[in-house]
This record gives C-alpha cells, structure tokens and sequence, in this order.
C-alpha cells in the first residue's frame, strides 16, 4: 500500500505541473492577443488553481505520513506558491 500511495502522489504533483503548464500557455497565448481584462482574469485563476493544487497535496502528504507512509523528502511544498502577477 505505501508504494501505491507513494505513486499516486508523485502521478498528482505531475498531473499539478503539467496543468499549471497548460494554463501558463493559455495565458501567454492571451496575453499575445492583447485583452489585458480576460488575461488578469485568467492569471488570477491560474494562481488559484496552483496554490489549491499545493495545499491538497500537502494534506494528502500530510494524511500519508501520520498513517506512517514515508512521501518524497525532496518535493516542494509550501514553496511552489505563486506570488502575486508572476505568470
């Protein structure tokens, strides 16, 4: 069980990275068609998407460990937040 636990975390930080890629695409391609307002708006929900992504994984990590499950020392937590206009 903790191999597949362990697996499934690493498959949802990856399935997180390659949608927060997807959506930084998106908003290049806005910012290139020049709609200032439709590409905040996406900015501001591309950030959300990533912090909430964060924080549900912390919490899988979280219940993962106090059920004794060893998880990735090396993967980013906290620190993948994004600040504010840093797309």
């Amino acid at each position: 069980m903790n191999d597949e636990i362990q697996q499934s975390l690493t498959e949802i930080a990856q399935a997180m990275e390659n949608l927060h890629r997807a959506f930084e695409k998106r908003a290049e391609d806005l910012r290139k068609q020049g709609d200032p307002d439709t590409l905040q708006q996406w900015i501001k929900a591309t950030q959300a998407m990533r912090d909430s992504g964060h924080i549900y994984l912390s919490w899988a990590k979280h219940y993962a460990r106090s059920a004794g499950i060893k998880t990735i020392e090396n993967e980013p937590e906290e620190n993948g937040f994004l600040e504010e206009g840093s797309i």
